[in-house]
């Protein structure tokens, strides 16, 4: 079925090609859903965006905006070069902007719903205040990871014979280490991973292997490992340093929490003056387009 908006018509070819383009997207936000599920809400989606976009238009035009030909020229330029060329757009075949005319028209058209969006986006400035209110509001959005910094000695390992002798040898090394051996030296000299002396550098939760990360977070700083068995082999971990969770102080992230609100805000706006739009539109499905 097509769709009329006021007096324009939406041909159901063009709700279909958006579909098309809207589908992975849509089928991102709804796992294991079957396909034909996904399809309709990608259908259900095209549809409003099309609207949403008839209406926009619908409503520039309305407006007259003028619109200088040296940003269109601009626009027009910024297109093809983000395209591959003219030379390239004059090859390909672009399924709604066959020629120059048309680049022209679609370029305008942007520029027109721009302006429109501006205009009707409006809003009030965020404050440092309302900043405030959403940072104490929701501490854990400011709150970093707990992360460690670590050195690990591996010795590996695939068949069950094998994981039986290398923990004997890993846990000779670790007799040596806890007497004096230096932890760099004893990776240097017996590690199958010895590249950068076993430094693993930082890491927070989720990075590493269960076993793994399970041992890693229950040492102390400065503190060996008991033998730690993954699918690799066996490891010894030496945590060098534990970089516990913290708030980000409010000053540091005042701006980002202001743009954000003032994004939002205008979302909002433009949202319900959309609204209003559709509340005011003549919208039906037609057959036979």
């Amino acid at each position: 079925m097509s769709l009329k908006v006021n007096e324009n018509t939406i041909p159901d070819w063009a709700i279909g090609r958006q579909a098309e383009a809207l589908f992975e997207s849509v089928a991102r936000g709804m796992p294991g859903k079957p396909r034909e599920v996904i399809e309709l809400a990608a259908f259900d989606l095209a549809k409003e965006r099309m609207i949403d976009q008839a209406l926009m238009a619908q409503e520039s035009k309305r407006r007259n905006y003028q619109i200088d030909p040296a940003e269109v020229a601009k626009g027009m330029k910024q297109w093809l070069r983000q395209n591959g060329g003219k030379k390239a757009f004059q090859k390909q075949k672009h399924p709604v902007i066959k020629d120059q005319e048309d680049l022209k028209k679609e370029i305008t058209s942007q520029i027109q719903f721009n302006r429109l969006l501006e205009e009707e986006s409006a809003c009030e400035p965020v404050s440092e205040k309302d900043a405030l209110e959403y940072y104490e509001s929701r501490p854990d959005l400011f709150r970093t990871e707990e992360t460690l910094t670590a050195s690990h000695l591996l010795k590996k390992a695939s068949s069950e014979q094998e994981f039986e002798q290398q923990e004997q040898a890993v846990k000779v090394l670790r007799e040596k280490i806890e007497k004096g051996m230096d932890f760099a030296d004893a990776v240097r000299l017996e590690s199958d991973d010895a590249g950068n002396d076993g430094n693993l550098g930082t890491f927070g939760k989720g990075r590493m292997v269960p076993e793994f990360e399970q041992a890693a977070f229950s040492l102390a700083e400065g503190e060996l490992s008991q033998p730690v068995r993954t699918q690799f082999g066996w490891h010894l971990i030496l945590l060098r340093e534990r970089n516990p969770s913290k708030v980000t102080p409010f000053d540091e992230v005042l701006d980002k929490i202001i743009e954000y609100l003032t994004e939002r805000r205008k979302d909002k706006v433009f949202e319900e003056f959309l609204d209003r739009l559709k509340s005011a539109a003549s919208i039906e499905e037609v057959s036979g387009i």
